[in-house]
C-alpha cells in the first residue's frame, strides 16, 4: 500500500463554517449544509494563518515519517533560521546558509516564487550555491511559509518589495558587510528580484532571473472581460477587502504546468504549508498589475543580469524574457533559453536532462546544474 500523503497524516483538513443564518438552515437545511461545506472547503484551510502553519511545520519535522531524508541539513553547511520583524510588526521567517570550512566570497539573496517557501525544495539550490563557496539568504514573504499573514495572500505588492529590500539592506550591512551581493529569483521571485534590484541598485552587483514573471503566459490568464470584472470587485492595487481574500481567481493549475517530473511535483506539494487552491482575488490583481508594470519598464532596467527561461514554459512567458534582454539598457546582460524546458528549471526537470551553463557568471552554472540524485 502506498504512503499516506503528509497533509493527511498531519490531520490537515478544511474548516467547516457554521455561521449560516438560522432561517436558512431551518428552511433549506440540506442545501445550505451542502453549500457551506463546499464553500468552506474552497476558502478556509487549517494552514491559513501563520501561527497554524508554524505549529503544523513543527509537528511535521518532528516526525521521521513526514520528513524526507533529503530535508536534513548536511554537515558541511552552516544553517540558521530566525524570525525577522518588518516595519508592520509582522514576523517573517528568514534563512542564512554558509559554508563551514571557508569564508563565503559572495552573498546571494534568493527570492522564492508564488505559493512557495524557502525551506523545502529550494534547499537543493541553496546547498549547491553554498558548496560552491557562496552564502545564501532568503526571506519568506508575508503569507508564505511560516511567516505571518493569510496563506498565499499578497494584498499589496509594494509592501512585499519593501520587506525584501529592507531585509536585504539590513543583512548585507550587518551580517555580510563588504561582500558582493547578487539577487536571484524564480517565477514571481524573478519579478521580486527585478523590482528589488531597481530599488536597491546601489548595493547590488547583479541579478539572476529564473523564468521570471515579467508577464503571465496567456495560457494562464482568464479572458479580458473576467479580468475587468474582478478588478471592479476587488478594488485598486494595494487594497484588500473580504472578497479580495477569496481564492476564486480564474486560473489554471500552476503546478500542472510547472513540473515536468510528476515525482518532483508530488514532492513540492507534499508539505503542510501547501496552498492547493485558486489564487486569491487580491493576489491575482497584484500579479497582473505587477507584470503590466514590469513589461512596460523593460527599457529602463539597467542592472547587470542573466535571465534563464524554458522555451516550453506555459506559466510565465519566455518571449518577455527575450524582450527584457533585447530592450534593457543594461550593458552587462546574458540570456539563455532552454529547448523543451518547463517552468521549474532547477527543481522540476526530469532526471538525466542535459546539464547546461549560461553566460560567464559562475553562479549561473551552479544554480542551473541538475543532478541525477534528487535534492542534494
Amino acid at each position: 500500500m502506498g504512503r499516506v500523503p503528509i497533509r493527511r497524516r498531519l490531520g490537515l483538513s478544511s474548516i467547516i463554517i457554521s455561521s449560516t443564518p438560522v432561517v436558512l438552515r431551518l428552511t433549506h437545511p440540506t442545501s445550505v449544509a451542502f453549500f457551506a461545506s463546499k464553500f468552506s472547503s474552497a476558502v478556509y484551510k487549517t494552514n491559513d494563518s501563520g501561527e497554524a502553519r508554524r505549529k503544523l511545520w513543527a509537528k511535521m519535522i518532528s516526525d521521521p515519517a513526514t520528513t524526507p531524508d533529503w530535508f536534513a541539513t548536511p554537515k558541511d553547511i552552516a544553517y540558521e533560521e530566525k524570525y525577522w520583524v518588518n516595519s508592520r510588526g509582522m514576523c517573517l521567517m528568514s534563512y542564512v546558509m554558509k559554508p563551514i570550512k571557508k569564508k563565503p566570497k559572495t552573498v546571494i539573496m534568493f527570492c522564492h516564487g508564488y505559493s512557495d517557501q524557502s525551506c523545502w525544495m529550494k534547499m537543493a539550490e541553496y546547498r549547491r550555491l553554498v558548496r560552491a563557496g557562496y552564502a545564501v539568504m532568503a526571506l519568506e514573504y508575508e503569507g508564505h511559509g511560516r511567516s505571518d499573514g493569510l496563506l498565499v495572500s499578497v494584498p499589496d505588492w509594494d509592501k512585499l518589495i519593501g520587506d525584501v529590500s529592507e531585509f536585504m539592506f539590513e543583512m548585507s550591512s550587518t551580517v555580510f558587510p563588504g561582500l558582493p551581493l547578487f539577487v536571484a529569483g524564480e517565477s514571481m521571485g524573478g519579478a521580486v528580484s527585478y523590482e528589488v534590484s531597481q530599488r536597491c541598485s546601489e548595493i547590488i552587483t547583479g541579478t539572476l532571473l529564473l523564468c521570471p514573471m515579467c508577464a503571465i503566459h496567456e495560457n494562464m490568464k482568464p479572458s479580458p472581460l473576467i479580468i475587468k470584472m474582478f478588478y471592479a470587485v476587488v478594488g485598486p492595487p494595494g487594497s484588500c477587502n473580504y472578497l479580495g481574500t477569496l481564492p476564486f481567481a480564474p486560473s489554471k493549475d500552476v503546478g500542472e504546468y510547472s513540473f515536468k517530473s510528476k515525482d518532483k511535483k508530488d514532492a513540492a506539494e507534499g508539505h503542510c504549508n501547501f496552498f492547493g487552491r485558486k489564487p486569491r482575488l487580491a493576489t491575482a490583481r497584484e500579479l497582473l498589475d505587477t507584470t503590466d508594470r514590469i513589461s512596460a519598464s523593460l527599457k529602463e532596467f539597467d542592472v547587470p543580469f542573466v535571465v534563464l527561461h524554458g522555451k516550453a514554459d506555459l506559466v510565465t512567458d519566455p518571449n518577455l524574457s527575450q524582450r527584457l534582454f533585447d530592450e534593457s539598457c543594461s550593458k552587462d546582460k546574458t540570456i539563455k533559453l532552454y529547448d523543451g524546458m518547463w517552468h521549474t528549471l532547477t527543481t522540476g526537470a526530469k532526471l538525466g536532462e542535459t546539464k547546461q551553463r549560461a553566460g560567464n557568471w559562475k553562479i549561473v552554472g551552479v544554480i542551473i546544474r541538475r543532478s541525477d540524485v534528487a535534492f542534494v
